[in-house]
């Protein structure tokens, strides 16, 4: 998990609704990081969704799985859940990068480097 850092309000609950949306921890590894009651973290990332009609990019999950998935997260180390979720942040942004060329490209907007292309 980042490092503890000091937050206005807003920053912090957006900070914590990034981090679950994002799949990096789940409402309690937050809640006893941040100080924040676990069930006060599921209503800001309910309003979250609601407000900006999102999905989740998480899998809905079975009572059963989300306590598999806990407990296969807990045996790792930290420094490897780390990694996992950044390389999660990656392929989101690489995702949405390479989205924003196609749409540019359907527009007439060519960014890919073509093959052949002179240099």
């Amino acid at each position: 998990m980042r490092r503890l850092k000091e937050f206005t309000p807003k920053e912090k609950r957006d900070e914590i609704v990034s981090m679950y949306l994002n799949g990096e921890n789940s409402y309690e590894e937050l809640g006893e990081y941040y100080k924040v009651e676990p069930s006060t973290i599921r209503t800001w990332v309910c309003r979250y969704r609601k407000r900006k009609n999102i999905v989740s990019l998480q899998p809905n999950l079975t009572a059963l799985e989300e306590m598999a998935r806990k407990k296969k997260e807990t045996d790792k180390p930290a420094e490897v859940l780390q990694l996992e979720a950044r390389i999660r942040e990656l392929e989101l942004q690489n995702l949405a990068l390479n989205t924003l060329i196609d749409v540019a490209e359907r527009n007439g907007i060519e960014i890919r480097k073509k093959s052949g292309a002179k240099q």
